[in-house]
């Protein structure tokens, strides 16, 4: 099996929460997009969302797609945050 970690971008949303904001995360490869209070709520989301598109596209033999190298989404979006999120439980 080819490496499941995927560079995500986190981007923060004063709008939505109180004090401490909302922050949203992407996985562009893949077009996952979830939210959370904190970064790490998530950043935990993400990696639920991408372990259950894992599962099923193993469940169904289905290709999934490659991740992009981590530097490409960095220089794209250098304002944000930019991690990896696996699909390793």
């Amino acid at each position: 099996m080819k490496d499941l970690v995927y560079p995500a971008v986190v981007i923060k949303d004063d709008e939505k929460g109180t004090n401490t904001g909302f922050y949203t995360i992407t996985i562009p490869d893949l077009g996952i997009v979830t939210e959370g209070e904190t970064v790490v709520d998530a950043y935990i989301k993400a990696k639920e969302y991408l372990c259950a598109m894992v599962d099923c596209a193993i469940k169904f033999d289905c290709e999934i797609e490659s991740p992009t190298e981590f530097d490409k989404i960095y220089k794209k979006n250098k304002k944000n945050i930019v991690l990896l999120v696996d699909a390793l439980a």
